[in-house]
């Protein structure tokens, strides 16, 4: 069997085959490559959002916290709807 698959790669037709099947291995390698390097740079954009969006947040509880009651009471009630 293994000298069957040696002989018929060593034909014209095998050498055709092998040459093209490495091509295509190497062009699916290269595909993959850049796929996932657009892939790892979307995460990577996406942690930066996340960390500015946690930073926002820190801020925003910072300062509401600092805020009197009266003058968190008024600014949540911009919030709310007054036709109920």
């Amino acid at each position: 069997m293994l000298s069957a698959i040696i002989t018929w790669l060593s034909s014209t037709a095998g050498k055709t085959v092998a040459k093209w099947s490495v091509v295509m291995a190497t062009a699916a390698a290269i595909y993959w490559r850049i796929y996932e390097s657009g892939r790892n740079a979307e995460k990577a954009a996406e942690a930066q959002r996340d960390a500015t969006a946690t930073e926002k947040r820190k801020t925003i509880d910072e300062k509401v916290d600092r805020m009197p009651d009266a003058a968190v009471r008024d600014q949540l009630a911009r919030w709310v709807r007054k036709d109920v």
